[in-house]
């Protein structure tokens, strides 16, 4: 079993297995069939002549669904029979209306086959062209990078009746791949959780190689292909893939992989196929990806590597409402570094910014999985806590003060500061997530009037706030 699709053949080999055997062998049936008509007529005799065209019109039928040598071998498997039938009788006319059948149906067979062949290639190229024009008009309607591939690899199945199908992507440092959609004709979610966490390496395997050569491949039969890393101690799949690179400016950036549990499941035409859809999505996913890179970038300080100011409402409105499904909470502080501009006016701007991002990693360092640090603006920053009532929330708050508090810079012992913070928590301060920004932030500014150095939490305008120095 190779290691690009051992997780998924497992389960679906015996049933697929199973169905193309089905397909193989059926045409075989009709031959059967004129065997059996043929001992008859060897029993019956004379009598039975009149069934010999049956041998020749199955060989029509033979003709709409198989390859023109199985309708010369059913042509010939017929004419021998009934000679047989007729080997008693060799009359003149018996010889000939036996030869003229048989040169008739036989070009009835081939003209047929012919026929039927142009007919579905024309049906293949119609279908594929109109299929490649819906998939061009879809790719167009999204940036989304998980959209995006979601619609690739359904169109993937439809195209090429696959079994599977990954879009691999290049990590940072390019030594290895990892799966961003994947999908099988059987969803086992376990299945395609490891699947997901699969990271081929550059190099290794038959995705490595087309990743690390930007050659399209081909095989009819995977698991004996010499560029296929077989599993020991794992049974050998009858298998066929396509692997085609994704590229952009000439640089291999992916992989577009593509399976059948089926031998010489693929021709050249498919590959040909696949490299033309494989330029389009190409070309799709570079525009998703630089896409969400300048949404990265928009989203994200530039400094401290924090998001930024533009994700604080939307990020607290998902807290909030999540929190008013499940009758829980959300907290959220503002916080302000106590006495920057004295850091900046004495040490220069550059080792300012340096002290901020110093800063932000304290807070990292100083919250849990879950909650979200924001720069807010200049020095001030926001954590939101969701699913933290307030006494939770105050606690954090006050362990954040002390932790600051005594913390300096390793190459800069005299770069320190204390904290402001304002502390609001949904639904004890607040209605909504603008509510509860706008009561935090006033909190904080009841901590700096105060003295600095303290945490504050909201009460409504009418009393003071309650403030805790520490």
């Amino acid at each position: 079993m190779s290691v690009e699709n051992k997780t998924s053949n497992k389960i679906k080999k015996d049933s697929v297995f199973l169905s193309l055997k089905i397909m193989k062998i059926w045409p075989f049936f009709f031959m059967s069939v004129a065997l059996g008509v043929t001992v008859f007529m060897v029993i019956v005799g004379e009598k039975s002549v009149f069934l010999v065209p049956l041998f020749f019109l199955m060989i029509v039928v033979v003709a709409l669904y198989t390859k023109w040598k199985l309708v010369l071998l059913h042509v010939g498997v017929a004419s021998i029979l009934t000679l047989f039938v007729f080997y008693h009788d060799m009359q003149q006319f018996v010889l000939r209306q036996w030869f003229l059948d048989t040169l008739v149906y036989l070009f009835i067979g081939l003209a047929v086959n012919r026929e039927v062949a142009g007919i579905r290639k024309i049906q293949r190229h119609n279908d594929e062209m109109t299929a490649l024009s819906h998939i061009s008009t879809s790719l167009t309607k999204t940036l989304d990078l998980s959209e995006l591939t979601s619609q690739v690899v359904d169109h993937i199945f439809s195209l090429f009746e696959a079994e599977g199908c990954t879009i691999y992507l290049m990590e940072e440092g390019k030594q290895s791949l990892r799966v961003i959609s994947a999908r099988e004709s059987q969803s086992d979610p376990e299945i395609l959780d490891q699947i997901l966490n699969s990271h081929p390496r550059v190099g290794f395997g038959m995705v490595g190689y087309v990743a690390a050569t930007g050659e399209s491949v081909i095989s009819g039969n995977a698991e004996h292909d010499p560029r296929a890393i077989h599993i020991p101690d794992t049974p050998f799949d009858d298998e066929s893939v396509m692997g085609i690179p994704l590229q952009a400016e000439g640089e291999t950036f992916g992989v577009l992989w593509i399976y059948k549990l089926d031998l010489d499941a693929f021709d050249q035409e498919d590959l040909q196929l696949a490299q033309i859809f494989a330029n389009q999505v190409s070309v799709a996913l570079s525009n998703a990806r630089l896409y969400e890179h300048v949404r990265l970038l928009s989203e994200t300080d530039g400094l401290t590597g924090l998001l930024n100011s533009r994700n604080l409402l939307d990020l607290t409105e998902r807290a909030v409402n999540h929190a008013h499904t499940t009758k829980g909470c959300v907290s959220l502080f503002f916080i302000d570094c106590d006495n920057f501009k004295k850091i900046n006016d004495c040490f220069g701007h550059p080792v300012g910014d340096k002290f901020l991002r110093f800063f932000a990693t304290i807070l990292l360092q100083g919250v849990r999985d879950g909650d979200v640090v924001i720069r807010y603006a200049g020095d001030e920053f926001v954590i939101l806590l969701p699913n933290t009532n307030l006494e939770a929330a105050t606690l954090i708050g006050e362990r954040l003060i002390e932790m600051i508090r005594v913390t300096t810079m390793e190459d800069n012992l005299a770069l320190h500061t204390t904290i402001s913070m304002g502390l609001a928590t949904y639904p004890k301060h607040a209605v909504s997530a603008e509510d509860l920004i706008k009561h935090a932030d006033d909190a904080l500014y009841v901590s700096k009037r105060n003295g600095k150095d303290q945490l504050s939490v909201y009460v409504p305008s009418h009393l003071s706030c309650n403030s805790r120095q520490l």
